[in-house]
């Protein structure tokens, strides 16, 4: 699998610099200018692809989404030092979500409410949204590119399940189609119910290349505690996956045996028009070591969620 030099894509950057001369260029443009007045393309693209952005959920005491913020209710810091925000967007954004369906044979009586949820998951989507559906058996296969479209690929009711688990190859996949995209929020529905048994990815791999291409990972388990218990290699691999939904800013969710799978997938899309992005520029530029991130919303009574490094 080819390696990334930077954690922007060519695709990101050609949008970037769309989003930078299309009116929200003066939130980056009094330093491109400071630098040199004269500067060229290259200039604007070394910029614009310097900013990290961070996509925080604020939630309040009744877990409802708290909407109406404003730049000035957040501060940002990275390795304990506050930063200038330079750019802020407030909700409603377009968004574009993977969606990877656990098609292993353990998966046999579960597959129906996956396909389910993410037909749903496509019915409620925006025509600036954009979602791709993969599975992961034996293989990682890409039954749908991202769509906008309100229906899903047929192709998706022809799944069957078979084989092992290729889980972190599949996500490591996943990450990489992502991190091409142009939109601000990007995200990962992941929907299994055991542990990986096949892939020749590690998992602190797929950590750095998450935290790389800026993506929340939703990780849904479908482990129903009726059945027989996990093994020891199930329990950490449940543990690993709560820790790349905390460490990327999504969210874990138990839903023992695929119950309310639809109920989910739309909770998750309502949180990604949810969301606040915000921007900053890294003071050492990228460096590729990772940094610590710390977001504070500056609000009584609420909770938030945010990836919590970048590298």
């Amino acid at each position: 699998m080819s390696k990334h030099s930077s954690p922007y894509s060519s695709a990101r950057r050609r949008w970037l610099q769309t989003w930078l001369g299309a009116c929200m260029g003066s939130l980056v443009a009094p330093r491109l200018l400071a630098q040199n007045p004269k500067s060229g393309e290259d200039d604007v693209l070394r910029l614009t692809t310097e900013l990290v952005l961070v996509n925080v959920t604020v939630m309040d005491g009744q877990g409802n989404y708290v909407r109406g913020l404003r730049q000035e209710d957040f501060r940002i810091f990275q390795d304990g030092v506050a930063q200038r925000i330079e750019h802020f967007s407030a909700e409603n954004a377009p968004f574009c979500a993977a969606i990877m369906i656990d098609a292993s044979d353990s998966m046999r009586t579960k597959l129906r409410a996956a396909r389910a949820a993410a037909a749903h998951f496509q019915s409620l989507i925006r025509a600036d949204d954009a979602v791709a559906v993969y599975t992961f058996g034996n293989e990682v296969e890409r039954v749908q590119d991202f769509s906008s479209a309100r229906m899903v690929n047929p192709r998706l009711w022809e799944l069957r399940a078979r084989g092992r688990t290729r889980l972190y190859d599949g996500l490591r996949v996943v990450i990489e189609a992502l991190d091409a995209r142009p939109e601000q929020r990007r995200a990962i529905v992941l929907i299994s119910d055991g542990a990986d048994t096949a892939s020749d990815t590690h998992p602190p791999a797929v950590i750095h290349e998450a935290a790389q291409a800026d993506v929340l990972v939703y990780a849904i388990d479908l482990h129903d505690p009726q059945f027989p218990s996990r093994s020891p290699a199930e329990v950490r691999h449940a543990a690993w996956l709560a820790e790349l939904a905390t460490t990327t800013g999504g969210r874990y969710i138990r839903s023992p045996g695929g119950t309310h799978l639809e109920t989910h997938f739309g909770a998750i899309v309502e949180e990604l028009r949810a969301q606040y992005t915000i921007g900053f520029y890294p003071p050492q530029g990228y460096d590729g070591l990772t940094h610590e991130i710390r977001v504070l919303v500056r609000r009584p009574n609420v909770t938030w969620r945010a990836r919590k490094s970048y590298t």
